[in-house]
């Protein structure tokens, strides 16, 4: 029996060393493994630090480059405004707001002056032209004051205008007297008559008037002038008829791009 009790102490010391023998394997094992771990760590730390200090020295230079393009646009954007402003004719067109002040025109049995049917009709003209980009408009008056001819002329000469415009009613004791007509300074030169042609035939296409044609006149207001001018009589306000035509707001918007639409065609042509 003691022998056999000395045999099972020897078998559990045995034991008890592989044990021990194991576990210091495993320390040198977990050891090695922090080891490695560390190591991957610390080159997986400096690589991202790394691609830190080079993404920030990108965009650095992204930055600067970008400030510097800016730059170069702002600084090119401001020379192509000054290319356009030099490159974009600008016409410009003086309107002529017939008679005005003391002086009425036409009256109409209902009281209604020619003076402020063509201030009407003038603003509405005005409003359309100036809607287009290369067109400057300027009129001879927006109120009621009198201006001579002289003036007028004089004033659209100094404003180195493109084309003159005249706008004008009519009137006389035949009160069966109908249409619009386009005058055109005499022996012009300057196509003057040109512009008459254009602006009447687009009125025509506009409103309902009879169609009177464009022809020369010795009117004050188309003498001396510098570039092509004209005088347009847009209808009758002796006649009934074409007196409720002409005080219609509608019919005086049509009659104004018709106007407008002749002037624009002949600055088109003119190129």
């Amino acid at each position: 029996m003691a022998r056999k009790t000395k045999k099972g102490r020897h078998r559990r010391k045995t034991k008890t060393r592989l044990s021990k023998s194991r576990l210091f394997i495993v320390a040198i094992a977990l050891l090695i493994l922090i080891f490695v771990v560390f190591k991957a760590f610390k080159a997986t730390s400096t690589g991202i630090l790394a691609a830190k200090d080079n993404v920030s020295s990108l965009v650095s230079r992204v930055s600067g480059k970008s400030a510097d393009t800016s730059q170069v646009n702002k600084d090119k954007q401001f020379d192509l405004d000054e290319e356009n402003t030099d490159v974009k004719k600008k016409y410009v067109v003086y309107l002529d707001v017939g008679h005005g002040g003391s002086d009425g025109g036409y009256k109409t049995k209902d009281g209604v002056y020619e003076k402020d049917l063509d201030l009407q009709i003038s603003k509405l003209v005005s409003s359309r032209l100036s809607s287009q980009g290369d067109v400057s408009v300027i009129v001879s008056r927006n109120t009621d004051k009198a201006l001579s001819n002289a003036e007028r002329v004089a004033d659209g000469n100094e404003q180195n205008a493109d084309v003159f415009v005249s706008i004008h009613m009519t009137g006389n004791d035949d009160k069966s007297a109908e249409g619009v007509q386009t005058f055109y300074r005499v022996e012009s030169n300057d196509a003057s008559d040109e512009l008459a042609t254009l602006v009447q035939k687009s009125v025509i296409a506009y409103v309902d008037l009879k169609d009177r044609g464009a022809m020369p006149f010795t009117f004050d207001v188309l003498k001396e002038n510098n570039m092509p001018a004209i005088l347009i009589q847009c209808g009758f306000l002796s006649n009934p008829k074409e007196e409720k035509k002409l005080t219609n707001p509608e019919f005086q918007k049509d009659l104004a791009e018709g106007i407008s639409q002749g002037i624009l065609s002949f600055l088109d042509a003119q190129g």
